[in-house]
């Protein structure tokens, strides 16, 4: 397939796109919350409208459609606020998966990462975790959150 039409942009210089990450957001995780609304999903990614600061939002467009996005975060797990640093919502539309999409937004919110003097950047995961030690990540630990057992990962960056 060609992917000459693609393009990583701010999730604030398309704000019109809030709507429909939080759609993807709700179907795809929200059932693991049971108090999380769409509406409260879409609110969480209006105080992510930066570019030079965390939190914010990646998304790749194709010839300028959304079909992925991932995003950096200030203190994602409550239950663990000595972390700072996170990377957290990569997702890819479905019918996307499999041609490295996820890996190529990844590697970008690193890079993100790095240019914005980050040193340690984490995340979980419930059912990625080989996919994100492909891409140098290493497991911290692997405690219950919200009664599912999740693996907390880590990557140092060189800044």
């Amino acid at each position: 397939m060609d992917n000459s039409g693609d393009k990583i942009v701010y999730l604030a210089d398309r704000a019109d796109l809030i709507p429909t990450l939080g759609g993807w957001f709700y179907k795809e995780w929200g059932r693991n919350f049971p108090d999380l609304t769409q509406a409260t999903i879409e609110g969480n990614l209006k105080q992510r409208l930066n570019r030079d600061r965390i939190p914010l939002v990646l998304v790749l467009l194709r010839d300028d459609s959304p079909i992925a996005s991932a995003s950096l975060k200030i203190r994602e797990m409550e239950t663990h606020p000595q972390y700072l640093h996170w990377l957290g919502s990569v997702y890819v539309v479905p019918e996307y998966r499999g041609e490295g999409i996820g890996t190529e937004l990844v590697q970008y919110g690193v890079k993100e990462a790095k240019r914005l003097a980050v040193h340690d950047l984490y995340l979980y995961t419930r059912n990625r975790e080989s996919f994100y030690t492909r891409l140098g990540w290493q497991v911290i630990e692997r405690p219950l959150y919200h009664g599912r057992e999740v693996v907390i990962m880590k990557q140092i960056l060189s800044v």
